[in-house]
């Protein structure tokens, strides 16, 4: 299994430092030569781990991953005034959400693949909201994103479609995979 960083730049696919520039690293940052449990490719910050028997790319593995790229990052002279923005992707096993806007229905007692939506807020305090109802004459039923929406404080108008209503909840945190770094 690789871990790799893709640059779109003609300098070339995958980041990596030429001799010189690595050179200039280690003068800065020489832990950049110490041992360690990750494989990285020569003057890289890419990684590779042969699943199965070595250790996985866990949370730590990548968090080392990205201090050694931002150390890296300074010294590679074809990005210098260059906006450098990154996108992560990391594995759907280990990252996606267990339900998405195309497995709810609109309306009340339609499809609803859970029983509460989980999102993290502004603060970085853990929110849920219940897919079902808990009170009165629809105890027990799943809300539909109409009501969800509502809950949420969108107010869409009484005669949205499904797949508008989809588009307008698609930027709420409890709808999203993408996660950005800056």
């Amino acid at each position: 299994m690789v871990s790799d960083f893709l640059v779109m730049h003609e300098s070339g696919l995958f980041f990596q430092l030429n001799p010189a520039e690595y050179d200039k690293a280690l003068k800065k940052y020489p832990e950049l030569n110490n041992a360690q449990d990750i494989d990285y490719i020569e003057r890289s910050a890419s990684a590779s781990i042969d699943v199965g028997s070595d250790a996985y790319f866990d949370n730590s593995t990548i968090l080392a991953q990205f201090e050694r790229l931002f150390k890296l990052l300074e010294f590679k002279e074809c990005f210098k005034n260059n906006n450098i923005e990154i996108l992560v992707d990391n594995a759907r096993t280990h990252s996606a959400r267990a339900y998405s806007l195309l497995d709810f229905g609109k309306g009340i007692s339609t499809r609803c693949p859970v029983n509460y939506l989980e999102w993290i807020d502004d603060t970085g305090a853990t929110q849920s909201l219940s897919c079902y109802f808990q009170h009165d004459s629809n105890k027990g039923k799943s809300k539909g994103l109409f009501e969800i929406a509502i809950e949420l404080k969108y107010y869409p108008p009484p005669g949205i479609k499904l797949n508008e209503l989809r588009q307008l909840l698609s930027h709420y945190p409890a709808f999203q995979n993408v996660i950005f770094f800056w």
